[in-house]
């Protein structure tokens, strides 16, 4: 004789179903925020020793990102 198992029962999927970018593995969230880290890493070279005539455009870029990323981390901070 078995035994039914007091776990719920789990639904399986159709593979081809869509997931979202917040599934539990989270890759593809992981993946943008290293393009992110990359993008702005890139932006700061070409901030620090790209070529003088782009320079201050970029250093403006980043200070516009840095500004809206504090704006939204403080919001959210107070939110919850």
């Amino acid at each position: 004789m078995t035994k039914h198992s007091p776990a719920p029962e789990t639904i399986i999927t159709e593979p081809n179903a869509k997931k979202s970018c917040c599934s539990k593995m989270k890759t593809c969230c992981q993946k943008a925020t290293r393009a992110r880290e990359i993008g702005l890493a890139g932006m700061t070279a070409m901030a620090t020793f790209g070529p003088k005539r782009f320079r201050p455009y970029f250093q403006q870029i980043l200070a516009v990102i840095a500004v809206v990323t504090a704006s939204v981390e403080f919001f959210r901070k107070r939110k919850g």
